[in-house]
C-alpha cells in the first residue's frame, strides 16, 4: 500500500518583495511531530512558495492538503483549497492557524464563506494534526463519513448542513516533546538567499493583554524548549545562507531565567559562524533587569522592546495592561541605551481611550524615555482577541475599515488555471474618543516620527538638541506643525500619505477583493506598493534626503534664534554638521569613490558622543579634512541588503522599516592628517 502523501503549506505572496521572508516555522513542527507518532506509511512536503506548490500538485495529488492559516495567507491559502477541491475533490483540506476568530459569530461567519474547507484546526496543532489523520485513516479518508457521525477530534472544527462541531480542547503540549524540524532535515529546503530561519524557544505568554491573540487564558501557560537548541542552532548557521537574520517567534525572550542558557548558545554561533548578525525577537515586558543582561550577552544583535502600546492610564486599564509597569519599561530601555544595544518600543493608535492629545503624548514619553526607534501600530481587529467582540465594538464606538496587507496580493496558477489572491485586515479608524479626522492628524504624526526619529537619521541634530537641554519631540512637533508650509516635495509626500491613509479603504472585504481583482495589473508593477507608511519613509529618505535635510537644519537655526542662542561659533557649528550630516547619508546604498570635506569641528569625537556636544567644545584650530567612506563591514552590510530586498521602492522602504538600524550603515568620517 502506497504511502499517505500530505503537502503542508504556509505560503507568501512573491511580488517585487516577499510578503513573509520567514521559514515557515509552524508547518515544520506540525509535520515534525507527525513524523515522529508515525514514522512508517507517512509521506510529507512543505511548501512556503507558491510556484513551488504549484509544480508540486501538477506532478501528484496529495491525500491530505494542509494550509496554515495567517492574516497575510489567508485568500492565497483559501483561492488555492477552491482549485483544489475543483480538480481533485477526494483530496482533505485541512486548515489551522490564529486567523479563525472562536466567537459563534465568527465561526459561522468562516464556514459560511469557506465551504471548500473540510477542517479547521484551532490552537495548537501538533497534536491535533496526528489525531485528525488517525480519524481520516479509520474512516478510509471518507469526510462525509466522518461528519455524518459528528466524531469529535480533539482541537478540530468542522461543519455539516449548519452545524458546526467543534472538538474538545486539547491540552498543551510541552514543547520538549516536539521534535526539531531542522534537525529532522524537513527545512533543507528553505536555505535560500530570501528566508530567514526561525525558532521558538518558548510558547504562550502569561499576560491577558486584549488585542492580542495569546491574550487568550488557553495561551497563559508557557511552556519552554531548551534540549534540542543547541543542535538546532548549529545546525542552521552552518547552512544559512540568505540574510544573516534569525527569527524567534517567543513573546517575551530574556524574561526567564532558562533564557541565560539560550543566550549563551546564540553567542556560541556568532562567535563560531559570524551568525546571527541581527535576531527578530520580542523581548520580555516583565523582569527587566534580566532581560537586559541576556540581551547584553547577544552582542548587539538584538534590540531590548519595551511594548508599552500606550502610556496613557485609562488605555492601559482598557487593554488589560495595567499589570505592566511602564516606569519599569522605561528603566529598562534607559539601561540598554548605556550599552551597545538598540531598544525600540511599540505603540497602538485607537485602543479604547485612545485620542490625539493622548497618542500625542504616547509618542513625547516614548522619545522622551530614549528609545532609538518607535513601532508605532494600528489597531487590528485580530480573531481570538477579546477587543474584538459585539460588546466591546458597541461599547468604545469602534469604526473599523478594510485595508489592503502591504506585498499581499498576487496572480498565481494551479494546473492551468489562474486566480488573483488578496490579503486584507480590519483596522480601527475610529472610536468615541478618537473620530476619523484626529485619527490621520495622528498617523501623520507617527510617520514625522518615523522619518525624522527612528534609524537616528538625523541623530546630529537630536543630539544637539539634548546637549543644548532642549526637547527633541518638540522640535519634531516643529517640524510637525509646519510639514506643508517647506518645499512643494514635502507637502506633496504628506499629501499623498494622507491620500493612502484615509482613502485606500474598504468597507468590506468583497469590495476591497473586486478593487483588487480589476486593478492586479497596474498593481503588479507598480513600485511604491501599498504600504503609506514605509513609501513615506522611503521617499523622505531616498528621494528627499537633500530637501530635509536643509529644512531641518534651517528650522533648527530658527528655533535657536528664537531662543536667542544662535551665536556665530553655533552657526558655524550647525553650517558643518548639515554638510556632514548630507555626506553621510546621500546616495547611501550606492558604494560611492570616497568624499572629504573640510570642518572647522571635530566631528569624528562629535559622532562617538552622539552628537551631545557643544561647539565649543570641539572646535579646532585649523579646519580639519574628513573623508567620508563605508568601511568593509558596512560594504557587506549594504550588498546583503541588496539581495534580499532588490531595487524596487517597496523593497527599499521595507529595508528601512524592518532594519530599524539603518544610521549603522552612515558613512563614516576618518579625520586625515
Amino acid at each position: 500500500m502506497a504511502n499517505i502523501r500530505i503537502y503542508l503549506a504556509d505560503l507568501t505572496h512573491n511580488g517585487l518583495v516577499l510578503s513573509s521572508n520567514v521559514f515557515p516555522l509552524s508547518i515544520g513542527l506540525v509535520a515534525a511531530y507527525l513524523l515522529e507518532k508515525k514514522p512508517d506509511g507517512v509521506d510529507v512536503e512543505l511548501f512556503k512558495y507558491p510556484e513551488d506548490l504549484s509544480a508540486a500538485l501538477d506532478k501528484a495529488v496529495p491525500d491530505v492538503i494542509g494550509f496554515a492559516n495567517y492574516s497575510w495567507n489567508m485568500d492565497i491559502s483559501r483561492q488555492y483549497a477552491r482549485v483544489i477541491k475543483k480538480l481533485w475533490p477526494e483530496t482533505v483540506v485541512v486548515f489551522g492557524g490564529p486567523n479563525y476568530g472562536l466567537s459563534d459569530g465568527e465561526v459561522s461567519e468562516f464556514w459560511r464563506n469557506n465551504p471548500n474547507i473540510d477542517f479547521h484546526v484551532v490552537q495548537e496543532g501538533e497534536e491535533a494534526f496526528v489525531r485528525l489523520l488517525d480519524t481520516l485513516i479509520d474512516a478510509d479518508f471518507d469526510v462525509d463519513a466522518i461528519k455524518a457521525e459528528r466524531r469529535e477530534i480533539g482541537n478540530v472544527h468542522y461543519k455539516v448542513g449548519d452545524e458546526v462541531v467543534k472538538g474538545a480542547p486539547l491540552p498543551r503540549l510541552d514543547l520538549e516533546d516536539v521534535p526539531s524540524p531542522y534537525l529532522m532535515g524537513l527545512m533543507d529546503k528553505f536555505f535560500d538567499e530570501n528566508l530567514g530561519p526561525m525558532i521558538h524557544t518558548t510558547r504562550g505568554c502569561p499576560f491577558k493583554c486584549a488585542f492580542c491573540t495569546e491574550g487568550s487564558k488557553y495561551y497563559n501557560l508557557v511552556s519552554q524548549r531548551e534540549g534540542q537548541l543547541e543542535r538546532e542552532m548549529h545546525y542552521i548557521s552552518a547552512r544559512v545562507r540568505g540574510p544573516r537574520d534569525l527569527y524567534i517567534s517567543d513573546a517575551n525572550f530574556g524574561m526567564f531565567k532558562q533564557d541565560y542558557e539560550k543566550a549563551r548558545i546564540i553567542a556560541d554561533c556568532q562567535e563560531k559562524y559570524n551568525y546571527p548578525k541581527y535576531v527578530h525577537v520580542s523581548t520580555g515586558k516583565n523582569q527587566k533587569e534580566r532581560v537586559v543582561d541576556i540581551v547584553k550577552r547577544l552582542n548587539g544583535a538584538v534590540s531590548m522592546a519595551a511594548s508599552l502600546q500606550s502610556t496613557d492610564p485609562t488605555v492601559l486599564a482598557n487593554v488589560a495592561r495595567s499589570n505592566i509597569s511602564v516606569e519599569k519599561l522605561s528603566e529598562a530601555g534607559k539601561m540598554a541605551n548605556t550599552t551597545n544595544t538598540g531598544t525600540y518600543s511599540e505603540l497602538i493608535l485607537g485602543l479604547p481611550g485612545d485620542s490625539l492629545k493622548a497618542h500625542t503624548q504616547s509618542l513625547r514619553d516614548t522619545v522622551e524615555m530614549g528609545f532609538d526607534n518607535i513601532r508605532m501600530y494600528q489597531l487590528i481587529m485580530l480573531p481570538q482577541t477579546a477587543l474584538n467582540t459585539p460588546e466591546n465594538r458597541q461599547k468604545y464606538n469602534m469604526k473599523t475599515k478594510y485595508r489592503i496587507m502591504p506585498r499581499s496580493f498576487g496572480r498565481y496558477e494551479v494546473a492551468g488555471e489562474s486566480f488573483t489572491a488578496v490579503e486584507s485586515e480590519e483596522i480601527l479608524v475610529s472610536n468615541e474618543t478618537l473620530p476619523f479626522d484626529d485619527y490621520i492628524a495622528c498617523r501623520e504624526l507617527d510617520l514625522t516620527i518615523e522619518i525624522l526619529h527612528n534609524g537616528k537619521v538625523f541623530a546630529e541634530i537630536q543630539g544637539l538638541c539634548k546637549a543644548l537641554g532642549l526637547s527633541w519631540f518638540d522640535f519634531i512637533l516643529r517640524f510637525y506643525e509646519n510639514r506643508r508650509n517647506f518645499s512643494d516635495a514635502i507637502t506633496a509626500m504628506y499629501d499623498d500619505f494622507k491620500s493612502g491613509t484615509s482613502e485606500r479603504l474598504w468597507d468590506n472585504v468583497d469590495s476591497l477583493a473586486e478593487h483588487v481583482h480589476s486593478n492586479i495589473e497596474e498593481m503588479l508593477n507598480d513600485e511604491r506598493g501599498t504600504n503609506e507608511m514605509s513609501t513615506g519613509k522611503a521617499t523622505s529618505f531616498f528621494l528627499l534626503l537633500d530637501d530635509m535635510n536643509r529644512v531641518l537644519f534651517a528650522l533648527l537655526k530658527d528655533w535657536l534664534e528664537e531662543l536667542d542662542r544662535l551665536d556665530d561659533l553655533m552657526i558655524a557649528y550647525i553650517a558643518d554638521l548639515e554638510r556632514f550630516s548630507l555626506l553621510r547619508k546621500h546616495r547611501l546604498l550606492t558604494l560611492l569613490e570616497d568624499e572629504s570635506d573640510h570642518f572647522s569641528f571635530d566631528l569624528v569625537a562629535a559622532e562617538k558622543e552622539s552628537f551631545q556636544v557643544l561647539p565649543d567644545q570641539i572646535k579646532v584650530t585649523d579646519k580639519g579634512r574628513f573623508i567620508m567612506a563605508h568601511q568593509p563591514h558596512q560594504r557587506e552590510m549594504i550588498e546583503n541588503y541588496a539581495d534580499e530586498f532588490g531595487d524596487s521602492f517597496d523593497g527599499l522602504g521595507k529595508m528601512l522599516m524592518r532594519y530599524p538600524h539603518i544610521h549603522r550603515l552612515f558613512r563614516k568620517p576618518v579625520a586625515v592628517q
